[in-house]
């Protein structure tokens, strides 16, 4: 009997120590986990916060909606002097968004698109843009700098991943997604200003090499939407740089302002040429040729032309007006349009030449759209 007493409270005693070990196994278990979660979170807490605002924007549209708070390294991206192709600029978010542990591929593109500028009767300035192209995944970026314009920007997410099947859902691809900020194809901001890239399809554009810094065509409007109020800002900010062609091909952005100001600003061996105009397709105007860029570009051109000579004065009219020149079929189909009215803060986009139902969003955080 007292040998069986022993041997339980020796057994007991023999227990406790290793229930001990395995509680204090544990605890650190979980306490390295917590220091990792944490150092995770500080050395990824932009990304997260950024990649937390990335939603489906629902009732049947193919996009998504992204908000960035604070330029997400852009101030530092122009302080390093830039980038000169898409490669570079990938090489750089690349080491932003992973801290150097993936490498995104840099996408390309091409495009076929109309954009308009008008009055309405009072004054205000009307604008429309429609972007052509085939299985685009369109992002909504809201932009809010530290300094500068909030601005509400249309990103194709293909431009990112080079796939049309890819969506900015899980965390890998909504961390690719960050990258949107950097390839805005169209944009309005706060103050007004309206910036939108078209493909030209006559000639090649020049890629210079002088002492300036270097953007490409799609940083170039991230600046622009950032910093600029009017055509004439936009153009001096433009002098500042090298613009380099994007996704492999030749571009002219269609610029316009607040007061009604509007331009193509075109990329040629003289540097920088803006030629006024309200309506702009795929071909350079500075050259006076109608044909250059095609048919279609020849034809899209003449009909909204001709449509802003008989009047276009309402949004609803720019609208319409987006939709006469849409492309329903063929191998570039309309992938979105989108209208803005100076006179309220909201821009609609229309998706897949669908115009009878749109998507409105306020360029200004905190107001329902």
């Amino acid at each position: 009997m007292k040998y069986r007493a022993y041997n339980k409270i020796y057994q007991a005693y023999r227990g406790k120590p290793r229930k001990r070990t395995v509680f204090w196994v544990l605890a650190a278990a979980a306490g390295i986990l917590l220091l990792a979660l944490l150092a995770a979170w500080l050395l990824f807490r932009q990304e997260l916060a950024i990649t937390g605002t990335i939603r489906p924007l629902g009732a049947g549209s193919p996009a998504y909606f992204m908000e960035v708070k604070g330029g997400y390294y852009f101030e530092e991206f122009l302080e390093q002097g830039g980038a000169s192709s898409d490669g570079e600029v990938s090489a750089f978010l690349s080491k932003k968004i992973s801290k150097g542990f993936y490498t995104a591929p840099a996408g390309t593109y091409r495009e076929g698109c109309s954009v308009l500028s008008a009055q309405s009767v009072i004054g205000t300035h009307i604008w429309g843009r429609n972007y052509d192209w085939t299985g685009s995944v369109p992002i909504i970026v809201r932009h809010i700098p530290a300094e500068g314009y909030t601005s509400l920007s249309t990103c194709d997410f293909q431009n990112i991943t080079g796939n049309a099947a890819t969506f900015p859902e899980g965390m890998m691809n909504k961390m690719l997604a960050i990258a949107a900020l950097y390839v805005p194809l169209d944009g309005v901001n706060d103050v007004g200003l309206c910036v939108a890239d078209l493909e030209v399809n006559e000639g090649g554009m020049p890629d210079p090499d002088t002492d300036k810094p270097d953007l490409t065509v799609t940083t170039a409007i991230r600046l622009l939407l950032d910093r600029a109020a009017t055509v004439d800002e936009a153009l001096a900010l433009l002098e500042q740089y090298d613009i380099h062609p994007s996704g492999g091909i030749s571009h002219h952005l269609a610029i316009s302002d607040a007061s009604g100001a509007s331009v193509s600003v075109e990329f040629t061996e003289n540097g920088v040429t803006a030629i006024p105009t309200q309506a702009v397709t795929n071909f350079n105007l500075a050259n006076g040729d109608t044909s250059a860029g095609g048919e279609s570009a020849q034809a899209r051109y003449e009909t909204l032309t001709s449509l802003l000579g008989q009047g276009v004065t309402t949004s609803g009219q720019v609208r319409d007006a987006l939709s006469a020149v849409s492309k329903p079929d063929g191998q570039w189909i309309t992938q979105w349009s989108m209208v803005y009215d100076q006179d309220e803060p909201y821009v609609t986009w229309y998706f897949d030449g669908n115009f009878d139902s749109g998507v409105t969003m306020c360029i200004l955080p905190g107001i329902p759209g």
